[in-house]
């Protein structure tokens, strides 16, 4: 009897299948004359080098969906840079002691297990199916060896499907496994493919792997069984086989979209819209080429005389071929001769790759290549308003179904290897969220950047008139939020705790400064007075001897003044007789 999971599983998987099967002729189409590399439509196609560039005469979306790619990785997720921060939905407790250094220090551990895995090569191809077919998908599994791994899947190998609020949960795939990956990997397996490992291990298998979420998810028990998200692979054929069931705290896929129309499942992306145009472009470089062809090789015509000669006669340069003079009208002459227009033909030509080029954002992304060693984020920002407006919403869904996805399903695999530090309890139950700082979303941000320079002038300005005009500015608050936008550190930045302690300190030693200066300034004037007073000539017939013997005798002081008031008479009757 079949197992009620494996039903379960087999069931889901046709209605995703019939689902998805509207979109298959187009993403073929595009794969065709796009990215031939990419897309499995088939089982028997898997690990086959085919030549798949057939359909290709002119490789310009090709490579513009190249440069694409490498401007998205450069500009969104370059591992030269940090390109994401963390930060709190309560703005007040990033600057707490210990906050800034603890975000800051768990943002440098999840970039460097970024950095020790697969994870960039992934995403750089990652960019070039979500903008040819709108939609990507790849998974991140643990690893005990650099904690995450990467996989890729390519469109036609996965089955989506969104939960109530659009956002996608459940991820359906096959895989093609030869008998011995089956018997390496799993522990349980049909013994048809226990033998035919022995006898042809290359022998490939299709095995359904479904991840869903777990219909009855009870967080207090522990086991792969009862987490979250719910993990089954199943052999297609023989019975359909259960090889394993197991399951993920986190969804382990990241599936964006570049555009979704509705309630759709799968997006739209930039290749579905240049489609038409890569198209023409084909057809007339096709027929251009035959007519350059036609007009260096016209068909000839040959006259019948010369039939019966065995094929002695040719087209090719330098070959001599023997007709007979005397005849009326020549042996071989050209049917028609083509005169195109193969200079119009090349300026149309350029205006089609020129269009198909700005749906890709060709000129956009290779400005922003050339920006990290030419132009700070500001002047792309200048040169390129437009399109970077154009691309606002594209970025938003990227960070809500790529990036923070990703952040979740990383940071919970290193907390369950002890690869970050216990979080502070000031943070404990707080809600935190990603700020990318990419050098395309700093490029956006930059207008907030120029808005803050402008305000704070304009204040300066009008601080000449009336200085008070400064109190509307929190200069502590417009440093923080600039070293936020232009990605500062915030481990660089002091806590508000702090800078209040650095201040309060500051104002105690500018307090004691001027109370020493003051003491200062008595003392050097008590000495001054001092030195002034020993300089005194204090002899009882001098005026200030008898004004301190006042002090220290008041008798005799009355009697001094008494001889003082007489002694005016007596000069006078001196200087009479004289």
């Amino acid at each position: 009897m079949q197992d009620e999971r494996v039903r379960r599983v087999m069931r889901r998987f046709r209605e995703l299948e019939k689902e998805r099967r509207t979109w298959e002729a187009q993403w073929q189409e595009i794969s065709r004359v796009m990215l031939p590399a990419k897309g499995k439509w088939t089982e028997e196609s898997h690990n086959k080098g085919y030549k798949r560039h057939g359909h290709i005469v002119d490789s310009t979306a090709l490579y513009a969906l190249r440069i694409l790619a490498a401007g998205m990785h450069g500009g969104l997720s370059s591992p030269a840079r940090p390109w994401f921060r963390f930060s709190l939905k309560d703005k007040g407790l990033e600057n707490a002691e210990g906050v800034g250094k603890w975000l800051q220090d768990t943002q440098e551990r999840v970039h460097a297990v970024l950095a020790g895995s697969n994870f960039y090569p992934t995403v750089h191809a990652h960019y070039a199916e979500l903008a040819a077919f709108g939609t990507a998908c790849f998974l991140i599994e643990e690893d005990t060896d650099e904690v995450i791994r990467c996989r890729n899947l390519t469109v036609g190998e996965y089955y989506l499907d969104c939960d109530a609020k659009g956002r996608v949960d459940t991820l359906y795939r096959t895989v093609s496994m030869t008998a011995r990956q089956i018997t390496e990997r799993f522990l349980a397996y049909p013994d048809t493919v226990r033998d035919m490992a022995e006898r042809d291990s290359l022998q490939p298998y299709t095995v359904i792997h479904a991840i869903e979420p777990r219909r009855q998810y009870d967080p207090k028990k522990i086991g792969a069984k009862f987490r979250r998200y719910a993990s089954y692979y199943v052999l297609q054929g023989q019975g359909d086989f259960l090889l394993e069931e197991d399951g993920y705290e986190e969804f382990p896929a990241c599936c964006p979209r570049w555009d979704v129309t509705g309630q759709d499942v799968y997006g739209r992306g930039p290749g579905m819209d240049a489609l038409p145009d890569v198209n023409m472009l084909q057809r007339m470089r096709q027929d251009g080429l035959e007519a350059l062809e036609l007009e260096i090789k016209p068909p000839m015509n040959v006259s019948n005389s010369l039939r019966g000669q065995g094929g002695q006669f040719s087209l090719r340069p330098g070959f001599a071929n023997f007709v007979d003079t005397n005849a009326q009208a020549p042996a071989i002459t050209p049917t028609y001769r083509v005169q195109a227009n193969l200079q119009a033909l090349d300026a149309y030509l350029q205006q089609i790759r020129q269009q198909i080029g700005e749906h890709f954002y060709k000129d956009l992304f290779l400005l922003l290549t050339q920006s990290d060693k030419r132009m700070t984020a500001t002047e792309v920002y200048e040169r390129n308003a437009e399109k970077l407006l154009m691309l606002g919403p594209t970025l938003e869904r990227l960070r809500s179904e790529l990036f923070q996805p990703l952040i979740q399903r990383v940071l919970g695999i290193m907390k369950r290897y002890g690869k970050i530090l216990p979080v502070p309890a000031i943070l404990q139950g707080r809600e935190w969220e990603i700020e990318m700082q990419s050098s395309l979303a700093l490029a956006q941000k930059s207008t907030d950047i120029a808005a803050i320079e402008n305000i704070t002038a304009f204040a300066g300005n009008l601080a000449r008139i009336s200085p008070q005009v400064l109190d509307n500015l929190d200069l502590d608050e417009m440093l923080v939020h600039n070293a936020k936008l232009l990605g500062v550190p915030l481990s660089l930045l002091r806590g508000r705790d702090k800078v209040a302690q650095l201040r309060e300190q500051r104002r105690q030693e500018q307090a004691a400064a001027q109370a020493e200066q003051k003491t200062r300034q008595a003392l050097e004037q008590g000495i001054e007075a001092a030195e002034k007073l020993s300089a005194v000539d204090l002899r009882p017939d001098n005026l200030a001897g008898v004004l301190l013997g006042a002090v220290q005798n008041p008798q005799s002081a009355a009697a001094g003044e008494q001889n003082a008031a007489k002694q005016p008479r007596n000069d006078a009757k001196d200087g009479g007789s004289a």
